[in-house]
């Protein structure tokens, strides 16, 4: 198996995987489901439910992008599949140990450990994605409607979640606290944090409406 194989299989079993490992508990009966842990460690910062919905679109531009990256008349040799490839293996292979790992420990700071890598792994794909964009290498509808969506929304969904998965290790190790002043307080930090990234994000990328 050459390298470019070992990368496209990576960028196809992963999204394939990751609906399937995400319902492992309710499913499957393994674990507790993710909702359950996060509100054993609900902080003012954690988003409402409803907004995980989001992973539904993201799995399913995961998928089309994993088949469309492995079709040899598709995007397997596109500039797209070179350069994404990697970081996006990462980001999926990272975000399917966090959903292990969170239905089958509570929140701390070991999940706070793994976000960062889907983190850094996103942001590389997403700033990768954009040099393409701005060099006009990124062509074609899938490109527009696969590749630009899923690293802009993968980015932005996973910089909120971020802070949300600190503020719940820092409520579970006893760092914060959920009520009181004190609480409120270190919610607004962290939700400052949040914005700070996000905003600085857009200015490097020179605006990216996925990502917003």
């Amino acid at each position: 198996m050459t390298r470019n194989d070992l990368r496209t299989l990576l960028n196809l079993v992963p999204p394939l995987a990751q609906p399937l490992v995400g319902a492992m508990a309710p499913l499957f009966g393994i674990g507790h489901t993710q909702a359950e842990m996060s509100a054993r460690s609900q902080t003012a910062v954690v988003p409402q439910g409803y907004a995980f919905s989001i992973w539904g679109l993201l799995f399913a531009l995961s998928i089309a992008w994993g088949i469309w990256q492995v079709l040899p008349d598709g995007g397997k040799n596109s500039e797209a599949a070179r350069r994404l490839g990697w970081p996006l293996a990462l980001a999926f292979a990272a975000s399917i140990l966090w959903m292990v790992l969170s239905q089958l420990t509570e929140n701390g700071w070991h999940l706070v450990l793994v976000i960062l890598v889907v983190l850094a792994a996103s942001l590389t794909a997403f700033f990768i994605n954009r040099r393409l964009i701005h060099s006009d290498a990124a062509r074609g509808w899938p490109e527009r409607w696969i590749v630009q969506p899923l690293v802009g929304m993968l980015a932005g969904w996973v910089s909120v979640a971020t802070f949300a998965n600190i503020a719940g290790a820092a409520l579970v190790s006893g760092a914060i606290q959920a009520d009181g002043a004190a609480g409120t307080m270190a919610a607004v930090l962290i939700l400052l944090a949040a914005g700070g990234l996000t905003l600085g994000v857009l200015w490097a990328a020179h605006g990216s409406p996925w990502y917003a």
